[in-house]
């Protein structure tokens, strides 16, 4: 295959090096992935298993989908609020956080230091224990399957 430029009523036939320099390289911000497996999606009420029906095949094996497209099956968490906001150092404050997106495997660490006790209800809702700490106000980071979230100042140990 030859190519050419059109330039007024005239064509150039070019070399590699000319039709390169007619070219602009650009970074892909979307890449495109293949899928090696059946991926399916589904709801699982009690967070265990699914019951019949309630799955489906999402991305089949061999398919072709933008990053950004298979990405949104791990939405980023939020947290919007930690109650109490106030605790004894000395740990052991029964904690709610409330937030979107968690996952079954979530995790939480306040201050540094992993919660005791942990309960994902939901996806909106964890129930944890306080460690112990230095007095001061403390970050609280919930870690899900697709990322971790942190609200600073969210706690304050007395």
């Amino acid at each position: 295959m030859t190519l050419y430029a059109k330039s007024g009523n005239a064509y150039t036939q070019l070399t590699k090096a000319a039709a390169t320099a007619k070219t602009a390289a650009y970074v892909e911000l979307d890449p495109l992935i293949k899928i090696s497996e059946d991926l399916f999606e589904g709801t699982r009420p009690d967070g265990t298993v699914f019951p019949e029906g309630r799955m489906s095949v999402r991305f089949p094996a061999g398919s072709v989908v933008r990053k950004s497209v298979f990405d949104r099956c791990f939405p980023d968490a939020t947290i919007e609020s930690v109650f109490p906001a106030t605790g004894a150092a000395a740990g052991g404050t029964d904690l709610t956080i409330r937030g979107r997106n968690f996952t079954p495997s979530s995790t939480v660490t306040i201050g540094g230091t992993a919660a005791a006790a942990l309960v994902v209800v939901d996806d909106t809702t964890i129930r944890c224990k306080s460690p112990a700490h230095a007095a001061g106000a403390v970050a609280v980071v919930v870690t899900t399957n697709a990322s971790a979230v942190t609200k600073a100042d969210a706690f304050t140990y007395a």
